[in-house]
């Protein structure tokens, strides 16, 4: 099976429409960290659309849910893939026991 950089952004914009925690521009940043590598914390509000206030809650949440993290605390975010997200993001992956 050939996997796709595009089949995972979707399985992550899912995974945020499904949240009751993420708003739907979370799937921006989430897009952003997946095409980039990593991000500078200072540009959610570009990333999003929204206003700085706006952008950082919406980070943060990410942040809260695990989906984005740092290596440093002030250092660039990236993509990260906590327990409860497995079965969304890459479903089968572990086979019914």
């Amino acid at each position: 099976m050939r996997w796709h950089i595009n089949t995972l952004a979707r399985r992550l914009r899912t995974y945020v429409e499904r949240s009751e925690n993420l708003k739907p521009e979370s799937a921006r940043l989430l897009e952003e960290a997946l095409i980039r590598g990593e991000f500078e914390r200072g540009e959610a509000s570009r990333i999003t659309g929204l206003p700085e206030r706006t952008a950082r809650r919406i980070f943060n949440d990410v942040i809260a849910c695990g989906l984005l993290s740092s290596d440093a605390p002030k250092g660039p975010v990236s993509l990260r893939f906590p327990a409860e997200a497995l079965e969304i993001l890459f479903p089968r992956l572990f086979p019914e026991t």
